[in-house]
């Protein structure tokens, strides 16, 4: 027995030893260490923390981001970094991307990577994943250690900057988009350093959910990003989902907003922003009322046009033809909008079934399109409750019109218009409602509720059961799109195009 025990020994620290080069690696930036991890499906070498911009402090506040400059000795990447300063979403069942143990700070600009152990005989495709949250929440420091073991693919995620810190418009000193341009520099460090990882660089595929599938959309209409990435995912969210832009003059008006509640003295842009580098970051997340109407679904600072990033309106760039030819992967859930009917809509609640009155449908379609005329209004009442009476039909006709309206027909235009300009589309519906949904039954399957499937949490974590388990096997594959959509996606239509007529495929 006590011999056992020592060849034991020798056998692990002789495979501890041979596989130390692949904890430490040799980047752009400077030698990083990370830590082994040990999941239930296998060994990960995680990367943690890894900074990739100077922090944005100062005179650097609202400011595009500056790469980190090199270091010399060797950087511990073993932890998650700070937490980029985060605004309230006040919804009743929503889930953030957040890691509650990390810090708030300014310095918050950094990535992590997860790669497999033993790394792959050949390099690894990766999956770079940008977090959602109403560019108001949300982390990149989420571990992301089982997808990477289970589909033998590098994994990476970054934090960027949100709210008015990452997309206060007030040019030339607050130029806007300071969020998209920190997913810039991010994806640029990992493009470069990939093969550093174990990792191939000519197939690295950029997703995102919500916030994060409008910011891969901003991605793919940006002239910046042409050879950053090399295929997409956007699960419930586009860069024309009416949430996820606004017109330069309405981004502009509401920095002076903020401006006004804090205090700064207005009528010089150039004073007020000033003013707000001056304020503690804290100050710019409160709960202010900046937008300038009610809304089923809105956020205070988000993407705007700004002659860089974003040449024009993003409806503009993709009617024109003007975005990336790269392979995408969209879709959505069937019940997209009702976590954020139950904040905000009147009548709803997620503790009773939501039964609305005919007054109650007409004031819930004026909060989803406020500058919407009354016959409009009235029109999609009649259409969505197919003209028949009733709380139930009215309840349901809500719930589909802003489903569609928010989320549904933004994703569709945005595959129609990429396959038929022949690139390679692919559109899925996710229609399983998790047991972790325990909620009144109406609310379906809501916004955010493919994400615990995707990164193997019913197969990791307890809660779920056997048949979620086998789902989340499934979904997991589709991250292996990395690999090549031939391959990943040889049993699922491609979205089609025939006399203008769309399909989608669903899973």
């Amino acid at each position: 027995m006590m011999l056992c025990r020592v060849f034991s020994c020798l056998f692990l620290l002789g495979l501890s030893s041979a596989s130390e080069e692949d904890v430490l690696v040799i980047t752009s930036s400077g030698p990083i260490r990370g830590k082994r991890l040990m999941t239930d499906s296998g060994a990960v070498t995680a990367f943690l923390g890894i900074p990739y911009a100077e922090p944005p402090v100062g005179e650097l506040r609202f400011q595009k981001p500056r790469p980190h400059q090199p270091w010399n000795h060797t950087l511990s990447a073993t932890s998650f970094g700070n937490t980029c300063h985060q605004g309230g979403i006040e919804l009743p069942g929503y889930r953030a991307e957040q890691n509650s143990e990390s810090t708030l700070s300014e310095d918050c600009l950094f990535l992590n990577v997860w790669v497999p152990h033993p790394r792959p005989s050949v390099p690894a495709p990766a999956f770079v994943w940008i977090h959602g949250g109403g560019f108001l929440n949300g982390s990149g420091s989420v571990d992301r250690s089982f997808l990477a073991a289970t589909e033998n693919i590098i994994v990476a995620s970054m934090n960027y900057r949100l709210g008015a810190l990452g997309f206060l418009s007030l040019p030339p000193e607050a130029p806007g988009n300071a969020g998209l341009w920190d997913q810039h520099l991010a994806l640029s460090w990992l493009r470069e350093n990939m093969a550093a990882f174990g990792g191939d660089p000519t197939r690295l595929t950029l997703g995102g959910q919500s916030a994060g599938a409008a910011s891969v959309g901003f991605h793919l209409l940006s002239p910046a990003s042409q050879a950053l990435f090399d295929q997409a995912t956007l699960q419930s969210g586009a860069a024309i989902s009416p949430w996820a832009w606004v017109r330069p003059e309405e981004a502009m008006n509401r920095g002076r907003t903020l401006g006004r509640f804090l205090g700064c003295a207005e009528g010089d842009d150039r004073a007020v922003v000033r003013c707000l580098r001056k304020k503690d970051p804290g100050e710019m997340m409160k709960d202010l009322p900046i937008l300038s109407h009610k809304t089923l679904l809105g956020f205070p600072f988000v993407p705007t046009t700004d002659g860089e990033f974003l040449p024009d309106a993003p409806s503009k760039l993709l009617e024109a033809g003007q975005f990336l030819d790269k392979p995408i992967l969209t879709g959505f859930t069937r019940d997209e909008s009702t976590i954020f009917l139950a904040g905000n809509a009147p009548g709803f609640s997620l503790y009773n079934d939501s039964l609305i009155n005919y007054e109650q449908l007409l004031e819930g379609l004026r909060l989803m399109v406020p500058e919407a005329p009354e016959v409009i209004i009235k029109a999609a009442a009649t259409i969505y409750s197919q003209e028949e009476q009733g709380e139930e039909r009215y309840r349901n006709a809500l719930i589909k019109a802003s489903g569609d309206y928010f989320f549904l027909c933004p994703v569709a235009v945005v595959a129609t218009r990429m396959a038929e300009a022949q690139s390679l589309a692919f559109a899925y519906s996710f229609t399983h409602q998790p047991s972790f949904v325990t909620v009144s039954d109406w609310v379906g399957v809501p916004h955010c509720a493919e994400l615990p499937f995707l990164f193997g949490d019913p197969l990791s974590t307890s809660g779920y059961t056997e048949a979620e388990g086998t789902l989340s096997q499934r979904v997991m594959k589709y991250c292996r799109i990395v690999n090549g959509f031939a391959y990943v996606l040889q049993n699922i239509p491609c979205y089609l195009i025939k006399a203008r007529k769309s399909k989608l495929a669903k899973s």
